[in-house]
């Protein structure tokens, strides 16, 4: 047969023939489906049974490699669904178990696998675990932040919940004090140049790797305000001489100051020189000229930007 009468003849009918093999790989597939396989999963640890007043402190594993077998029509659903959603896990039996080190055994009728697939294997088979008494308390969280916002806006009037729940260990318990959350990204933030805009953010709280304990919640609804930022001058604030003692004589040269302040535009339109303190410690000073810079105590959002004087002459006799 020539070249040409081949190429004819796989042209002719085309469509028939496409449909013929389709048809055989359908049959094939399906053929293939009906045999049975062996397959190994790894299938994680569930001790929901566990009385709520104790907790695993520690294990030795987290999942079990467990060999199943089945036909490959149940295998590929068992697949198909673990991929929107993981397999329940090995139903731990700790119903009844008591404070201390156990050695849990557990076997294929712990395994939460649909009826079709048959457990044949599970390795490990046995589950030291170490259980202790749950301990609780609140504690209060910190949420940290990072980046700045762009330079038109500023951000201020953080609120969040101020503690959270933990429990695990006495000691551990007792030795945490307080919490910290991942940071709070406010790089390049921006509002609208004439309002104030209350934004929500969720942020992880996080625990030391060091320390088994558990929180709840795990996260925290953070709230702030992102507003046009404002630059205010303020004229003719008294300054406040600290550590003064009644047996030396303080003579300050400048006893008013010029500040140069930055922050949210609501916050500083509403503020007046006897919002701000500003003071001058001469505690730890001796006797003779000093110049000495101050500390400002300002409204949190509201920064510095100068200072005139930025330091402050005195004499102590």
């Amino acid at each position: 047969m020539t070249p040409r009468r081949i190429l004819k003849w796989i042209v002719k009918d085309w469509w028939l023939k496409l449909i013929a093999l389709l048809a055989a790989i359908f049959l094939w597939f399906f053929a293939k489906l009906e045999l049975e396989y062996t397959r190994q999963i790894k299938v994680p640890l569930d001790f929901s049974p566990l009385p709520k007043e104790y907790f695993v402190a520690k294990k030795d594993v987290d999942s079990v490699l467990v060999d199943v077998k089945s036909k490959g029509k149940h295998l590929l659903r068992m697949w198909w669904k673990n991929r929107k959603e993981p397999i329940a896990g090995i139903i731990m039996p700790v119903s009844s178990v008591n404070e201390g080190t156990e050695r849990i055994r557990i076997g294929p009728e712990n395994v939460n696998l649909p009826a079709e697939i048959r457990v044949i294997s599970l390795n490990p088979y046995q589950i030291n675990l170490k259980i202790q008494r749950r301990v609780d308390r609140k504690v209060p969280i910190i949420v940290l932040t990072e980046g700045k916002t762009s330079g038109e806006f500023t951000v201020h009037k953080f609120k969040h919940p101020p503690n959270v729940h933990i429990y695990g260990s006495s000691e551990e318990v007792k030795a945490t004090t307080q919490l910290f959350t991942e940071a709070l990204n406010i790089d390049s933030l921006e509002g609208f140049p004439d309002s104030t805009v209350v934004m929500e953010r969720y942020v992880a709280v996080e625990i030391p790797e060091e320390l088994n304990l558990f929180v709840e919640p795990e996260s925290v609804l953070v709230k702030f305000t992102v507003e046009p930022k404002a630059i205010k001058e303020i004229k003719d604030i008294p300054i406040k001489l600290e550590g003064k003692s009644a047996h030396r004589q303080v003579i300050l040269f400048h006893d008013e100051v010029d500040l140069t302040l930055e922050g949210p535009r609501s916050l500083l339109e509403d503020l007046n020189p006897e919002d701000v303190e500003v003071t001058v410690s001469v505690g730890a000073l001796d006797t003779g000229h000093h110049k000495v810079p101050a500390t400002f105590s300002l409204e949190p959002g509201i920064t510095l930007v100068k200072s005139d004087p930025d330091r402050f002459h005195l004499k102590i006799k």
